[in-house]
């Protein structure tokens, strides 16, 4: 059994330059041959550590907080004027249009969810996806809106085929009522030109929603010089912790019945008349807020923007092309995306790969177990691209389908994925090239029992 020590204390800033630190990044872990060793986060798409500034100011405000809209009190206006301030420093970390409302919820996911009941999308409406979104940004139309939801294609390395979506626009010309299309892919890394799609979408009578959850903590946003019209993220992927989705959707659309009435969507309620909705920007907030998460947010927000955008992105940068020159140098170990595009494109440090024979759980397990190295395996919420990648054909789709309905989730192909972030560092990626090199070369040093209700593998 391993076991994971954080330190009270930070390393010294990896770059010298002035980045913001994370909580945790010393973190040890003994390992089964009992070496103990630093920690290498590298499943930071997945979820980010909090950065020490945002932890500092959460605990500040839990030390006094009270009744947020529920009461009066001076614990109660601190609880106000914090949770307001932080909403002022979301919106100008997003660039927001003046004429958007900001929505809280618990995820992307949710915020995603709440958009595609919101709008007033038909039958005869079209919503265009892509083959590169995440599942948050698939289902929701589909199962969320009587619209049609058509796909754009994506090529090999899961950039975006622009000429498809000219294709699609004009072969349903009037009826396209939204593109909702990842900022950078949660896979490949992906950054789509979105001052270009917002031109597009304009110019057909389209809205453009950007699921940011990828985007928003490796790139500058500002929503209203690019012309993105709504956009949603998450706290616990811009270093603030779990709990917490953002929307930021023009007010228009909010001036409607909400999709979730309860409790703060109302100014007042009879028997017989009318229902007096609460401000559109107001009437979608239910319930109590998670003022304890937006302030956390707010304060990660603020942390990036004092860095600033050009140190942060120049350091992810550097280490992106650093890492895609060195794993793709690894005999036995296949990018999935190929080197050349993350120098080509502008693309965040998330890089997908494979080990020749070894099933991407088993990797994932032998890279943490026996190296002290957290990624990601699986399909990684993109399915189709990762069986494209596999080649696996329909009657092996039908096969593996089988095997994960009977519960055996291990029969799924799938990738690794390790992904970066500004707190990552050179030696980060020489950890996990070194331990892919052994892997490649020698395979596990321990043995492991498939866990299939897991999807991995235990050490035996």
């Amino acid at each position: 059994m391993t076991e994971v020590l954080n330190q009270p204390s930070s390393p010294p800033d990896p770059t010298g330059r002035g980045l913001p630190q994370v909580v945790g990044a010393d973190s040890r872990v003994t390992l089964a041959d009992g070496r103990d060793v630093r920690v290498v986060q590298l499943n930071n798409a997945a979820t980010t550590p909090p950065f020490e500034q945002t932890l500092a100011e959460v605990r500040e405000f839990l030390g006094c907080y009270g009744a947020l809209h529920r009461g009066a009190g001076p614990r109660a206006r601190a609880t106000v004027e914090a949770v307001e301030r932080a909403v002022g420093r979301i919106c100008a970390f997003l660039g927001q249009p003046a004429d958007n409302g900001l929505l809280f919820t618990a995820n992307t996911s949710a915020a995603i969810n709440v958009l595609a009941r919101l709008l007033p999308l038909t039958a005869q409406d079209v919503v265009l996806t892509s083959e590169i979104e995440h599942t948050s940004n698939n289902l929701p139309w589909r199962y969320n809106t009587p619209a049609r939801v058509l796909d754009v294609r994506a090529n090999d390395a899961g950039a975006l085929d622009l000429t498809h979506l000219e294709q699609l626009f004009a072969e349903h010309s009037g009826r396209v009522k939204l593109l909702a299309v990842t900022g950078a892919s949660n896979l490949t890394g992906y950054c789509p030109d979105l001052s270009a799609l917002a031109q597009r979408c304009h110019a057909a009578g389209a809205l453009l929603f950007v699921d940011a959850a990828q985007l928003a903590p490796h790139r500058r946003i500002d929503m209203a010089a690019a012309g993105v019209d709504a956009l949603a993220f998450s706290a616990h992927k811009l270093y603030a912790p779990f709990g917490l989705g953002v929307l930021s959707v023009p007010r228009a659309i909010l001036d409607r019945q909400p999709a979730d009435p309860g409790g703060g969507s109302i100014d007042m309620i009879s028997d017989d008349g009318p229902v007096l909705w609460a401000p559109p920007a107001e009437r979608h907030q239910t319930g109590t807020w998670n003022a304890t998460g937006i302030v956390a947010l707010g304060a990660s927000c603020a942390t990036i923007l004092d860095t600033g955008w050009d140190l942060l992105e120049a350091y992810e940068r550097s280490l992106v092309g650093r890492a895609a020159e060195t794993l793709s140098e690894i005999p036995g170990v296949r990018l999935t995306v190929p080197a050349a595009s993350y120098r080509a494109e502008d693309r965040i440090g998330t890089f997908p790969f494979v080990v020749d024979g070894l099933h991407h759980a088993l990797v994932a397990a032998a890279l943490e177990h026996e190296h002290g190295i957290e990624v990601r395996a699986g399909t990684i919420c993109n399915h189709r691209l990762v069986r494209r990648w596999a080649g696996v054909d329909d009657r092996e789709q039908a096969r593996v389908e089988a095997a994960i309905a009977g519960g055996d989730r291990l029969a799924s192909y799938g990738i690794v994925r390790a992904s970066l972030a500004c707190h990552s560092t050179a030696d980060d990626i020489e950890r996990l090239a070194g331990a892919l090199r052994s892997l490649a070369a020698h395979g596990p040093a321990q043995r492991y029992r498939p866990a299939p209700e897991h999807e991995t593998y235990a050490p035996a």
